[in-house]
């Protein structure tokens, strides 16, 4: 009932549909994801299913890598080559080296303008469903950071990067900004997620065949952070909300924690370390994920 699935995401679906899938194959209601992709985009999409959802948001911190083909000389109004082509323009005049010095300017930490048509929320209302509507809003500037940029492969008007970023950075607003700085546009011809945090392609499962997905191991699951196993009197006392003192461990103020059944076989909850003194750690339950009833 209570997992984290690592889910290869098909082209030409969105990321609810994969949900609507997996509802099927798993005979679940209770599921979301961490993380959407584009229904043009493929790769590593996690999907958590009963009382996981709530720890969704944890994987939010985790960087994301990609694997694009940009199309530079080519406007369209979703910054994909999936929308409609708004302008075209020359690209013969750009150099490899040109490109190389445009996109490490996009390394770091900076404001992106999201692409107008995106899930992104204004005014309470996705961008694709308002732009689409014909009423053009604009979408405010966020913060973003991009790690590192690598280009793979440059044959005009195409080329090839490896992205690794934040979460909320929008590849194709990387494509549609290089374009301007070349003098020209750009748009996101092929886009691939291999990787986010500890999760790559090598542990995603395709959708088909149906018997064939599988879950991740509860170890695996947040392996960033330090995992206790308690005795069943303090189990029950962070169940229901309270604190425990911790003696004899060492932990870190504040720092984020697993709590597992014997033999770290399941994983119950997510906890705080609130505070720590010569003589132990006091330990704040934060999301119980004990089995459903």
């Amino acid at each position: 009932m209570n997992n984290i699935y690592v889910i290869d995401k098909p082209a030409g679906i969105t990321s609810f549909d994969v949900i609507r899938k997996l509802r099927k194959t798993l005979k679940l209601r209770r599921m979301g994801h961490a993380g959407t992709l584009d229904p043009f985009a493929t790769g590593v999409l996690l999907v958590a299913t009963g009382r996981f959802t709530r720890i969704t948001d944890c994987f939010h911190r985790y960087d994301k890598t990609y694997a694009a083909r940009f199309r530079l000389g080519v406007r369209t109004d979703t910054d994909d080559i999936t929308g409609n082509i708004l302008e075209q323009g020359p690209v013969d005049h750009v150099t490899e080296s040109e490109i190389r010095d445009a996109l490490a300017t996009m390394v770091g930490t900076f404001d992106q303008r999201p692409p107008a048509i995106s899930a992104k929320r204004v005014n309470g209302k996705r961008l694709y469903e308002t732009n689409r509507e014909g009423l053009v809003q604009q979408p405010r500037r966020a913060q973003v950071t991009v790690h590192e940029i690598e280009i793979d492969k440059v044959t005009l008007p195409d080329l090839t990067v490896n992205i690794r970023c934040g979460s909320g950075t929008y590849i194709r607003s990387i494509a549609r900004d290089l374009g301007e700085m070349l003098g020209t546009f750009g748009c996101v011809e092929t886009l691939r997620r291999t990787r986010i945090g500890p999760y790559g392609l090598e542990q995603a499962m395709p959708l088909e065949p149906e018997d064939a997905v599988r879950p991740i191991s509860h170890q695996q699951i947040l392996p960033d952070l330090d995992a206790l196993v308690f005795r069943e009197t303090e189990l029950n006392s962070l169940r229901l909300g309270n604190p425990i003192f911790l003696r004899n461990v060492e932990l870190t103020e504040y720092q984020q924690i697993r709590v597992f059944s014997n033999y770290c076989s399941e994983l119950l909850m997510l906890a705080r370390v609130e505070s720590v003194t010569p003589a132990g750690s006091r330990i704040q339950p934060e999301k119980v994920l004990a089995v459903d009833e």
